[in-house]
């Protein structure tokens, strides 16, 4: 064997890849901003720190919230258990390790508290996130920190309304049935998953950001989320299985935190590129174009103009 060919032909070979790669970046400017974005916000690393927070912060809270208040946190757990594709014995298992009754006489109000407080730190992952993305300054203090809890509060809230959205959502999907109504419950699952994604984007960012600009990035994490859950459901609760036999709870823990690190991918990668596609020049053209030809046919009023009642001209912008 000619390792000197060998080498020879797989280093060729990697120089011919790689200047097909940066022509393509030079022809398409918008995927090289993209690649140096990634790099930029350290995505990996944004991943992982949202995936911790979530594991160390916000199901210790969701565990300790069923525990203490059951009617109301239930959908919010039952929708989180089922985006993570967690499935029957994964939840069966963990039931039987963690009794409410054990959790509500080990933490009681003062821990209640401290456990809620401490998961604004899965919040404030995200905002720092958000804020790295579209470069503004953080904002920490008791300001962060309040705004953080808030949102924390609104999210479980949201939960809860996901809960009997996706009974209703499924209801409608049986009542048509076939890929008319899957196609229908999808939609309205992902049409409620971007406004949340929507208004926890500007809530973190304290309207720095003006909500036409967030819009993009919250439609491709509700989207991209919602095709990610349905896929959980049919991958996850196998793998848990797995997981749970040969370790145990750990292995239910394993496996939501393998969730949550895709999720986190989601999220992050979502929101850069709905800013760089939302800032692009091309992207920009193309859709004030597609308004121009769609507005016209669209049932839109017409704004009048106050002295003779005529159409008023369209602003700019």
């Amino acid at each position: 064997m000619d390792l000197a060919a060998l080498r020879d032909r797989v280093a060729t070979s990697y120089r011919t890849r790689r200047d097909r790669a940066l022509d393509l970046v030079d022809r398409i400017p918008v995927l090289g901003r993209l690649l140096s974005e990634f790099v930029r916000i350290e995505f990996i690393d944004r991943c992982m720190l949202i995936a911790a927070q979530g594991l160390l912060a916000l199901i210790p809270m969701l565990v300790v919230l069923s525990a203490f208040l059951p009617q109301v946190t239930g959908d919010a757990v039952g929708s989180f258990t089922s985006a993570a594709g967690v499935g029957g014995e994964g939840t069966r298992l963990i039931e039987d390790q963690v009794s409410r009754n054990d959790v509500r006489t080990q933490t009681g109000l003062i821990g209640l508290a401290i456990t809620i407080f401490s998961a604004t730190s899965f919040a404030r992952a995200v905002q720092r996130m958000y804020e790295r993305i579209w470069e503004r300054r953080h904002v920490g203090g008791m300001t962060g920190a309040r705004r953080c809890l808030l949102w924390l509060l609104g999210w479980l809230m949201t939960l809860q309304l996901a809960g009997a959205l996706r009974r209703i959502s499924a209801d409608v999907g049986e009542v048509f049935g076939g890929p008319v109504g899957d196609g229908l419950e999808l939609a309205v699952q992902g049409l409620a998953l971007s406004l949340i994604w929507w208004a926890t984007s500007w809530v973190l960012l304290f309207g720095r950001v003006a909500w036409r600009h967030l819009l993009l990035g919250a439609l491709l994490t509700g989207c991209l989320g919602v095709v990610y859950n349905r896929g959980s459901s049919l991958v996850m609760p196998p793998y848990v299985e797995a997981n749970a036999d040969q370790f145990g709870t750990l292995g239910v823990i394993l496996a939501v935190s393998t969730w949550l690190i895709g999720f986190a991918a989601i999220m992050v990668a979502a929101a850069l590129v709905g800013r760089i596609l939302s800032e692009d020049p091309t992207v920009r053209r193309v859709v004030t174009t597609t308004w121009e030809v769609v507005e016209p046919r669209l049932p839109l009023p017409r704004r009048r103009d106050r002295a003779d009642g005529r159409a008023a001209p369209p602003t700019a912008g």
